[in-house]
């Protein structure tokens, strides 16, 4: 297979139907339901006519007839096997289909007096009604009403459990819907929290941090790296700028601090040339020739890999010490010009750049997210012995392939090429807890995409509402 891959084309034209063979299983042709064993990743007419008989009688709690045999419909059709006393595989066989289409079937479960537990990752009609009456209480205050059971939910499920003395564990059990739709449920009683002040604030990330950072370290306030998340060390730049010119002192940078920065490092630069050259996330030829100059000067020592990491950034550092320059860790061309004359002067000829990194491989990329199918989510997680949060996932995969992505999915945003529709082993995008991309999978054709999401890493479909009305875009990023 390896020896077939050669060709960087016939590994394009092949990937889509490699990439069904690894993660999804075939849907078949139309047929009457009964004519086939249906289950889990199945997509045909067949299962959305048992999703249609599942809902009726009560099992399958969705609003939506997909024709995807997911989590979902498994889930409805193993409730209906353990109540008619069939094998709880989850599978509709033969046995299944005759019992779900029997005319004197069974009527749907009916509850005892109470209500189902809902949780992160529950979606449905239940989940729809509780976020409603949750926002009559002014609770959930998201913009959307979405019927899935995120972080959102969960929040505005703990907020009311507080407010009402009862255990705060963001799960909307029996105890906690029947006071949350009982009649005499009260709108919350607490004195309502300060305002938020608009703004770029604590544990945003994403573009605009990264140009707060850069626009306070011009100005002497931050000397941390630009990493695009705005934490404790950004915050306290931002408060000493504030203290500075007499502002609020609040850490955030709302739009009255964006201006003053704006002001005053408008009048700086009236006088001060703005710094270019390589920095941090560079990548590329010139890279290459830096790292293996400041490696022939003693500075460098790590492998010459064209890619400006930390590591490149503490080396121009060094060697701006070393020569009395502004230690910035940019490799201006001031400093670009001091490495090339050390260099000469030493009379030792650079290493030549190396044969060139294995090309990328998507059908490598969709096997190797394949074997992680299953692996927990963990916040901050980015290897497979302790999970993977979502820009995790995507880092630990594309560096197998010799490419370095930005540790954050905004910074991912940011970078690659956009194209209109995506193509096996492109990245998609969406936006879902908060303004801008913040999460993201690798497409792996046929509609599907895989991603490390609450639940662990997982393959989920792009037509489902909740991340249709969710997409923001693909990128290329090989």
């Amino acid at each position: 297979m390896k020896k077939g891959n050669a060709n960087a084309v016939k590994t394009l034209v092949i990937s889509s139907a490699c990439a069904g063979a690894i993660l999804l299983l075939p849907s078949k042709g139309e047929a009457a339901l009964g004519d086939q064993v249906l289950k889990n990743g199945m997509k045909n007419p067949d299962v959305k006519e048992l999703q249609r008989e599942l809902m009726k009688q009560g099992y399958l709690k969705s609003k939506y007839i997909t024709g995807y045999y997911g989590p979902l419909t498994t889930n409805a059709v193993k409730e209906f096997q353990r109540k008619h006393h069939l094998v709880i595989d989850g599978v509709t066989g033969k046995m299944t289909v005759k019992a779900i289409t029997k005319k004197t079937a069974a009527p749907a479960p009916k509850k005892a007096a109470g209500y189902t537990t809902l949780k992160q990752g529950s979606q449905g009609y239940e989940v729809d009604r509780l976020q409603k009456r949750l926002r009559e209480l002014k609770f959930f205050t998201y913009s959307k009403i979405t019927g899935y059971y995120g972080r959102i939910t969960a929040e505005a499920v703990k907020s009311y459990q507080r407010s009402n003395h009862l255990s705060v564990t963001g799960i909307a059990d029996d105890k906690t819907q029947k006071a949350i739709f009982s009649s005499a449920s009260p709108a919350p009683v607490k004195t309502p929290a300060p305002a938020v002040p608009d703004g770029l604030q604590k544990n945003d990330r994403g573009q605009k941090v990264y140009e707060l950072q850069s626009s306070l370290k011009a100005l002497g306030y931050y000397k941390y790296n630009l990493d695009s998340i705005f934490g404790r060390i950004t915050e306290a730049g931002v408060k000493s700028f504030q203290r500075t010119y007499k502002l609020p002192v609040t850490g955030v940078a709302d739009s009255r601090t964006m201006e003053k920065l704006k002001e005053v490092a408008g009048k700086k630069n009236d006088t001060t040339p703005v710094v270019q050259g390589l920095k941090l996330h560079s990548t590329g030829q010139e890279v290459y020739q830096l790292q293996s100059n400041l490696k022939v000067l003693g500075f460098y020592t790590y492998k010459v890999d064209s890619i400006f990491g930390k590591i490149t950034e503490a080396s121009v550092k060094s060697f701006q010490k070393a020569n009395a320059l502004s230690t910035t860790g940019i490799a201006d061309s001031k400093t670009i010009e001091k490495i090339k004359a050390e260099v000469k002067q030493k009379g030792i000829e650079p290493a030549k750049p190396q044969t060139p990194a294995k090309a990328f491989n998507v059908i490598n990329l969709v096997g190797d997210a394949a074997e992680l199918v299953g692996t927990p989510y963990t916040w901050g997680g980015n290897t497979v012995s302790e999970g993977f949060d979502c820009s995790g996932f995507l880092v630990y995969l594309f560096k197998k392939q010799n490419i370095q992505l930005p540790r954050t999915v905004a910074s991912i945003w940011n970078v690659g090429k956009v194209v209109s529709s995506p193509k096996v082993g492109d990245i998609v995008f969406f936006e879902t807890y908060k303004k801008g991309p913040s999460h993201a999978g690798i497409y792996i054709g046929n509609n599907r995409f895989v991603h490390s999401g609450s639940s662990g890493v997982t393959v989920s479909d792009l037509g489902l509402s909740y991340w249709s009305s969710r997409y923001l875009g693909s990128k290329q990023l090989y």
